[in-house]
């Protein structure tokens, strides 16, 4: 009898123990997993990632300090995150083999379609292109993976930046002016002409941010065409030019646009408003995550600063 008690106790001690330990299993698993809104209604994603893959929003992963195994992004030197790119971890292609390869916990991306083709690879966070701003995407971001302090304290740093600089801008030099964002795309070819941008290029930040005026004409197009970036032909190109202009350069190609007799009768080209932006530079302007804003935003200041009469 008393051997039978024994055996009794010694189960029923390891029941309780077994349930115990399932008990603390599925608690870490609670805290491990974050339960996201998103476009694709509300996803599972892991507190804290350890294998993330990501494209157009690199510079967002790279900021918040992610582990990023896999990304399909361009890369440049003069991007404020360029040193946390590594050939080991870019992508050949955005496919699901090449995502499944590198075994993900985590996939970001901007494309909805994404969700249904790499879902049973990994939890899906799909953050719509435009759909919220850059400190939103990147708040959104953090929540999911843990790095809520980290984004808050990006957004806090652009965002002081941001209203100095707006400060700046209040002189009477600005009063009233309009900007424009141009790049010369030559003569001949299927993107021929001088290029007008609105989104990237610095146009988040010029337009969405500082809260600067594009020309009436422009924005006349814009809403006509519904394009928010597009070419104009060399012949009616300076009608659309701002009293200040931001002019890229491409890299290693001289403007054909800049030697013709049209462009020496722009008044902004007459009265010096125009800030050069070398091709070397295109890094810098090519993304619109916190940490490429913020750079952006010195950069921007600056040169607007140096032409200003």
């Amino acid at each position: 009898m008393k051997k039978r008690g024994l055996l009794l106790c010694s189960m029923m001690l390891l029941f309780v123990l077994t349930g115990c330990g399932n008990a603390d299993i599925s608690n870490n698993k609670g805290t491990d997993i974050n339960k996201i809104d998103t476009v694709m209604g509300e996803i599972e994603v892991p507190q804290n990632p350890e294998r993330v893959v990501v494209n157009w929003y690199i510079g967002d992963a790279f900021s918040l300090d992610l582990n990023v195994v896999g990304y399909l992004a361009w890369e440049q030197e003069t991007m404020p995150f360029y040193d946390k790119f590594s050939p080991s971890a870019k992508l050949e292609n955005w496919a699901a083999e090449d995502i499944m390869a590198v075994e993900p916990d985590l996939i970001i991306t901007y494309d909805t379609a994404d969700f249904e083709n790499f879902n049973k690879i990994a939890p899906v966070l799909v953050i719509p292109e435009g759909e919220v701003t850059s400190a939103e995407r990147l708040r959104m971001i953090g929540r999911a993976t843990g790095k809520e302090k980290e984004a808050e304290a990006l957004v806090t740093t652009f965002d002081e930046k941001l209203a100095a600089a707006k400060a700046e801008l209040q002189s009477e030099a600005y009063e009233g002016k309009t900007f424009s964002i141009m790049e010369d795309w030559g003569s001949t070819g299927e993107w021929s002409g001088v290029a007008y941008e609105t989104g990237s290029r610095g146009g988040t930040l010029v337009y969405d941010y500082l809260g600067l005026k594009m020309p009436e004409k422009l924005e006349q197009l814009i809403v006509k065409t519904g394009e928010n970036r597009g070419t104009l032909s060399y012949e009616v190109a300076h009608e659309y030019f701002g009293d200040y202009i931001l002019w890229f350069q491409q890299e290693g190609k001289e403007s054909e646009y800049a030697k013709s007799d049209i462009w020496k009768s722009i008044p902004a080209v007459l009265e010096g408003r125009v800030a050069e932006i070398p091709g070397e530079n295109l890094g810098l302007f090519y993304y619109d995550d916190m940490a490429s804003l913020t750079a952006q935003l010195d950069y921007a200041i600056d040169a607007i600063k140096k032409i200003s009469k």
